[in-house]
């Protein structure tokens, strides 16, 4: 009887560690998750404030489309 409440005992410490253990890495993460929304908060309102990023990309794509025909010109 003395080993089986032995093991039983053995057997709560390790799966309450076990709780224990998944509780601190879920509750990092939603502590990471939270800073990580506050961050992508913080960077779409900057990308909102910058009216002209639209504009920029479609330069940078007509410029590699320049690039890609005038190097496919000279083949």
């Amino acid at each position: 009887m003395e080993l089986f409440r032995e093991t039983f005992t053995i057997m709560v410490v390790g799966m309450s560690l076990v709780f224990f253990f998944l509780f601190v890495v879920i509750q990092c993460m939603n502590v990471i998750a939270y800073f990580v929304r506050q961050y992508e908060a913080k960077l779409a309102k900057a990308s909102a404030a910058t009216a002209d990023d639209g504009v920029h990309r479609r330069r940078v794509a007509a410029a590699i489309a320049v690039a890609t025909h005038t190097f496919t010109e000279k083949k």
